[in-house]
């Protein structure tokens, strides 16, 4: 009677600390509020993404809010996520630019593999290379062939030094053998006057400005640096159809955490993100916005994030790439 007592004490036991380690990893993710940090100012892409996720989030019952923490090349906010307690609920929304090239141009106080966890892929906003009124040629083809009889001629301008179009062209011009030379801007705002006014030959943007312009004749599309083709411009090919698979420069904008969560937390926020990214109303936003579905999560996205900051701190020593 007794060692029955026992055996069902000890299984009564068994049961209840299951119960609370089922609850436990139920209830490890989201606490009450959930902040999406946002490395830049109001407004921009990631913003846009961050309140179309917070609202896709908040059918898990947490209150969702968008911090804004712009300064320093993004490394503000990111710093302050990579530093921020790791139950997951305080998350960067960012592209992959404070991760993967600003660190190899500069130091930075946070550690950009060790000191962050990728999530997801949220979406991407693709680069186009455009030839402006200053250029005359047809397609890619012709712009090659163009820059390799005029070598230093041909101008380009991007929105900024360390930008991921200054890396994609540094990179075009190292795979196909030829010599364009960069003017930068600071943003793609300024860069969009002198591209229409020809003062450059060529704009390497995000293709969210260049849409209209595009559509209207002012600007002719010659390739997308995305994963694939753009839905508004269905012949106008990827860097990988035109042969140089290696250059996939655009703007992917991933959900990071801290490092060092606990594998319950990691697992409830992972599936969360995993789920509210593919909901109708989410994929929706992103075409609302001219934006592709996100890369990768998990695993996946972890890996990318490695293999890119590892290629472009290559790029970076090798083409001897400055901020300056």
């Amino acid at each position: 009677m007794n060692k029955m007592m026992t055996w069902g004490k000890v299984l009564g036991a068994m049961t209840l600390a299951a119960a609370a380690s089922t609850a436990h990893a139920q209830a490890a993710w989201p606490g009450k509020v959930v902040t999406l940090v946002v490395p830049y100012t109001a407004g921009g892409t990631a913003d846009t993404l961050a309140r179309g996720l917070g609202e896709a989030l908040r059918a898990t019952g947490a209150t969702v809010i968008v911090e804004n923490k712009p300064g320093a090349g993004a490394s503000l906010g990111t710093d302050f996520v990579a530093r921020a307690k790791p139950d997951g609920n305080t998350l960067l929304l960012a592209s992959t630019s404070p991760i993967t090239i600003f660190p190899n141009l500069t130091s930075t106080p946070y550690d950009p593999i060790k000191g962050l966890t990728p999530i997801a892929s949220v979406g991407v906003g693709p680069v186009a290379i455009v030839a402006t009124k200053a250029l005359k040629v047809d397609d890619f083809a012709g712009l090659v062939a163009y820059a390799k009889n005029n070598p230093g001629k041909v101008t380009f301008g991007v929105p900024g030094l360390g930008s991921v179009a200054h890396l994609g062209m540094a990179a075009l011009n190292k795979q196909a053998g030829i010599k364009m030379m960069q003017v930068p801007y600071r943003g793609g705002s300024q860069a969009l006057p002198d591209g229409l006014s020809g003062v450059v030959d060529l704009l390497v943007l995000n293709t969210d400005v260049l849409l209209p312009h595009v559509a209207s004749g002012a600007l002719k599309p010659l390739a997308v640096m995305a994963p694939t083709r753009l839905e508004a411009w269905p012949k106008v090919p990827t860097m990988a159809e035109l042969n140089l698979p290696k250059i996939q420069y655009f703007s992917n904008f991933g959900l990071f955490a801290p490092a060092n969560m606990t594998p319950e937390v990691a697992q409830a926020l992972q599936a969360a993100i995993d789920k509210a990214i593919v909901t109708p109303q989410y994929q929706e936003m992103l075409k609302k916005y001219y934006l592709q579905p996100g890369t990768g999560t998990g695993e996946a996205f972890k890996k990318q994030v490695k293999d890119e900051y590892e290629s472009n701190k290559r790029l970076i020593k090798e083409e001897d790439i400055r901020m300056e």
